[in-house]
């Protein structure tokens, strides 16, 4: 046997590991969600009048119910932006009249995403979603999309958060040209939240959709947002979402001569990037 002179320090040392390894149990053990209903609604509105005369209207909510072991969460937004055509004069008998045009959609998308996730394990989950997409600058009358799969909670606290998922999917269709298309695909997934200072945070989601049929066929949608509390109920956020689709929908464009005269259509694939940046109000409810 060791003296006691002899085996304190190693006494000393196994106590310190020892409250350690407990303290570091005890901060990597994720803390209890609190269960019920949460809600919170995003607005953003720009309107312009006089000379411009152009009007763009954002709205984002996010409803969610937590159980001891499961969340359902329903997220929905619509981008509208509206302007006016340039003014234009009429020749009348005495002279001429000046015409304002009216006010015309030249952009607008609406989405609405239904997610139900339930844990397995401590970090495993099994989650099935349902997606509907309309978005008309892009040529997409309708997209319905359901995926299911497993998920994995790397991180999970009040103020940080992250998860990767990979599931399977499928896909039906309306495209204003091509009409309607049905396939089998995959999708990949990555959510993250973390604190940016001690009244504001980072979120980001990447979700990425491929199709079984065409290798290059694949969708992304990568959403941003910096978000600085003013209360326990407001909040701002400036957030940026990127919408890439690598085969886009075509369109029908006139063919012009370099004069100018119309001498027939072509048909010509969107571009495969959109991007949308807002600043808006968080309110939680």
């Amino acid at each position: 046997m060791l003296s006691l002179p002899r085996s304190l320090p190693f006494v000393v040392i196994m106590a310190v590991g020892g409250t350690a390894s407990a303290q570091t149990q005890a901060v990597q053990k994720p803390e209890e969600p609190k269960l019920g209903t949460s809600d919170s609604a995003e607005v953003a509105l720009v309107a312009s009048t006089g000379n411009a005369q152009a009007t763009s209207f954002a709205f984002r909510n996010l409803y969610g119910y937590q159980w001891a072991g499961a969340q359902l969460s329903w997220e929905s937004g619509w981008l509208r932006v509206t302007s006016a055509d340039d003014r234009y004069a009429v020749q009348t008998g005495s002279g001429y009249e000046v015409v304002n045009p009216g006010m015309t959609v030249d952009s607008q998308r609406g989405y609405s995403k239904l997610r139900y996730q339930r844990q397995i394990s401590q970090r495993t989950d099994w989650f099935s979603n349902f997606d509907a997409v309309r978005d008309e600058p892009s040529n997409i009358n309708s997209e319905y999309v359901v995926a299911g799969g497993l998920g994995t909670t790397w991180r999970k606290s009040d103020r940080s958060l992250f998860r990767t998922a990979y599931g399977v999917t499928y896909t039906d269709e309306d495209l204003v040209l091509e009409g309607a298309n049905r396939f089998a695909g995959y999708r990949l997934f990555y959510g993250l939240k973390a604190p940016f200072g001690e009244k504001s945070w980072f979120e980001s989601e990447l979700t990425a959709d491929g199709s079984f049929d065409k290798s290059d066929d694949f969708r992304t949608d990568w959403l941003n947002g910096l978000n600085v509390s003013i209360n326990s109920k407001l909040a701002l956020k400036a957030s940026v979402r990127v919408l890439f689709r690598n085969l886009p929908a075509l369109e029908t464009l006139d063919l012009k001569t370099p004069e100018g005269a119309v001498v027939g259509t072509v048909e010509v694939s969107k571009k495969q990037l959109d991007t949308n940046f807002t600043t808006s109000l968080v309110i939680t409810f």
